[in-house]
C-alpha cells in the first residue's frame, strides 16, 4: 500500500534513468543511484525529467518495495525547492516532536484553555525548521497568527529566571508554513518572495535544516 508519508533523500546521483511506455500517453521513468540496487520510479511524458548523473534532492512515496518519486519535490541538489525543502524539515520535526512537546510543556507555561500553545523556540522547532527563525516569527507577527503571552524558564540554568514571551496556537502554523512556501517564487539568487508575506526570505536546503539555530 502506497504511504502517504513523504519521504526525502539528498544529493542522489542519478544514474541507469530510463524512460518506457506504458501504453496509455504516459511514460515510466525509473532510475537507480549510484551505489545501491534501489530502483526510483515515476509516471510523466516522454521527456526526460532528470538528467544523466546529476545530482538530486528526492522526494517519494512507499508503494510497498517500491519507491514513486513525487516530481514536485525532486529538484537539483544546488538548487532550492520549496516543497522538498518542508518535506524534509517535517521529517525532521516530527521525528522530534516528543522531546519538543516535552519541553514546551515544561519550560512554556500560560493560561490558554482553548488549544495546544507552542513557545516561540519550539513552535519553531516544530513548524518552521524550512526558513530562518528571525523570518519565522516576523511571518506569523505579520499574519496576526494567535499567540498568547507566556512565561518561559530554563531548568538547566543553575538558577530559575521566568521571561516574558509569546506561544503561538497550534492550529494553523502548518497550514501557514504550507502557504508561505508553496506559494514561494524565487526573487534573487538567494531570497524567495510570497504573495502572503511582505518581506523577502531565504529558504533553508536540506544541508542546511537544523534545529540548533
Amino acid at each position: 500500500m502506497k504511504s502517504r508519508t513523504l519521504k526525502t533523500i539528498h544529493n542522489l546521483i542519478v544514474s541507469d534513468y530510463e524512460i518506457k511506455p506504458l501504453g496509455n500517453g504516459k511514460f515510466i521513468h525509473t532510475f537507480q543511484p549510484q551505489t545501491t540496487d534501489t530502483i526510483y520510479s515515476f509516471e510523466a511524458n516522454g521527456t526526460p525529467e532528470l538528467e544523466e548523473g546529476g545530482y538530486y534532492n528526492i522526494g517519494y512515496y512507499e508503494d510497498g518495495a517500491n519507491k514513486i518519486v513525487d516530481i514536485s519535490s525532486t529538484a537539483k541538489a544546488d538548487k532550492i525547492n520549496p516543497y522538498f525543502s518542508y518535506s524534509y524539515a517535517k521529517n525532521i520535526s516530527e521525528e522530534n516532536t516528543s522531546v519538543n512537546k516535552q519541553k514546551n510543556d515544561i519550560r512554556v507555561t500560560h493560561s490558554a484553555t482553548d488549544g495546544y500553545y507552542w513557545g516561540k523556540k519550539y513552535a519553531w522547532r516544530q513548524f518552521g525548521l524550512a526558513i530562518p527563525k528571525d523570518a519565522f516569527y516576523k511571518y506569523l507577527e505579520e499574519i496576526n497568527h494567535p499567540f498568547i503571552k507566556c512565561k518561559t524558564i530554563n531548568p538547566d540554568l543553575p538558577f530559575n529566571q521566568n521571561e516574558d514571551s509569546i506561544a503561538y496556537k497550534e492550529d494553523g502554523l502548518d497550514e501557514a508554513i504550507q502557504n508561505l512556501l508553496f506559494s514561494a517564487k524565487k526573487a534573487t539568487k538567494v531570497y524567495f518572495e510570497s504573495p502572503y508575506y511582505s518581506k523577502r526570505f531565504s529558504i533553508r536546503g536540506p544541508k542546511s535544516i537544523t534545529d540548533k539555530k
